[in-house]
């Protein structure tokens, strides 16, 4: 199986490429490798240069609050990006494996305290989860071989491409400086370690499980505050942290209070504290 993989620099780019099942010919494409915006390159690293039996797609414009700023960008990289490899998977027949996100939820499920399905309808509240949307509907519009993959608050090795870090890395970097720490205790969420996302996704494609969606997280849901306080007990450092409200933390982007994911599609993964544990033992 020849695989190609697009974004391969980033947290979960680098685990997909860590995680490699044995008898897949993968080849990783960079930013610097392929620009997803630009057909002309696509089509001729793609389909002329080689042809793939699955394309799998983790790049994305995924700086929330900088979206709103710049909805073009957000729309040409998560849209118009998408519809490009659409069209050559059209072409050769490839199945396409595309990454989405939890924010494509506007988070009123918070009365119910129940987890996103992919059976719920998406009714995205920011230009970022709007435009993934988008993204999502060019695939499955155009498209009958292809997995959409629903992740949520990534954290892995590699950190976030062009964040910084992640989370994870940010509440250890300041407790140890001895920074105070305030972290929202009302935006709720499904922590997910990349590498089992990873594994997950090529357990998925390696299955020929039924093509459509699929929501890929860890199992379980927390707000960031107990995700942090998680964090620090795990790592056995003792700091003082705040939970304090997201008006406390005015972003440019509105953000769901309430995106803990689950699938009713048989994806179970480990609990995040569990993967989390492991995560923060290993660094």
């Amino acid at each position: 199986m020849k695989v190609a993989l697009i974004g391969a620099k980033g947290q979960l780019g680098q685990d997909i490429v860590r995680t490699i099942p044995d008898g897949v010919e993968l080849y990783s494409f960079t930013h610097q490798d392929i620009e997803i915006t630009d057909k002309k390159i696509v089509q001729h690293v793609l389909e002329v240069e080689k042809k793939f039996d699955v394309v799998i797609n983790t790049a994305a414009f995924h700086k929330t609050d900088l979206c709103e700023d710049e909805p073009e960008k957000a729309f040409a990289v998560n849209v118009v990006g998408v519809k490009n490899l659409v069209d050559v998977c059209l072409k050769t027949g490839a199945v396409l494996v595309h990454i989405s996100t939890d924010y494509v939820f506007d988070g009123r499920k918070i009365g119910t305290r129940e987890p996103y399905t992919e059976e719920d309808s998406p009714n995205p509240i920011n230009v970022y989860g709007i435009s993934k949307y988008a993204g999502e509907l060019m695939v499955r519009n155009y498209l009958e071989k292809y997995y959409v993959v629903r992740v949520a608050s990534l954290y892995g090795r590699a950190g976030a491409s062009g964040k910084g870090g992640n989370f994870v890395y940010t509440i250890l970097n300041k407790a140890r400086a001895g920074e105070p720490l305030r972290v929202v205790e009302d935006i709720y969420m499904s922590p997910t370690y990349t590498l089992d996302a990873a594994r997950e996704i090529w357990r998925i494609i390696l299955e020929e499980r039924p093509y459509g969606l699929y929501h890929v997280v860890n199992s379980g849901y927390c707000s960031w505050y107990e995700f942090a306080v998680r964090i620090l007990e795990f790592a056995g450092i003792e700091a003082r942290i705040e939970p304090v409200k997201h008006t406390e933390f005015p972003t440019r982007a509105r953000r769901p209070l309430w995106s803990p994911l689950a699938s009713i599609k048989g994806v179970v993964l480990r609990s995040w504290e569990e993967a989390l544990q492991e995560f923060v033992k290993g660094i």
